[in-house]
């Protein structure tokens, strides 16, 4: 294929340039250039006459193929994993120790009541509730 494009012929009545290929020379002329991709088996290599593509594998009616998951973490991780796991599971007998009042917060100041941020309810979807925060909640 030339750098100046498709061979164009004149048309004996408007003299302008007019492209008569077939519809499938036209595409081959499109594909030719298209990179092509290089292939990585020869056609004699891929085509193998009297071979089945898909074999079975000779396996006894007892037998049973398992997937087995593997685990990439070493056995410290896992075993610190599995402590942590039993430890989010297992409940506190003793109430953890109040800390120690650090002088930078005042004890109690009676003219301010901090905003209660508990959940009052938990409702389904649709349902409208209304949830108040602050001096009505302390009652």
């Amino acid at each position: 294929m030339s750098k100046e494009g498709p061979p164009l012929q004149f048309d004996m009545f408007t003299g302008e340039p007019v492209d008569n290929r077939t519809r499938k020379q036209k595409k081959q002329d499109k594909e030719r250039g298209q990179p092509k991709q290089t292939e990585m088996f020869s056609q004699r290599e891929i085509a193998q006459f009297g071979v089945n593509p898909r074999p079975l594998l000779p396996l006894s009616p007892n037998t049973k193929l398992l997937l087995i998951p593997e685990d990439p973490r070493t056995e410290e991780e896992i075993e610190q994993d599995r402590q942590r796991a039993a430890q989010k599971q297992t409940y506190q007998m003793f109430a953890e120790p109040a800390p120690i009042n650090e002088p930078d917060q005042p004890e109690n100041s009676g003219s301010e009541i901090a905003p209660d941020t508990t959940t009052l309810a938990l409702v389904p979807r649709g349902v409208v509730a209304v949830v108040i925060y602050g001096y009505f909640s302390q009652i």
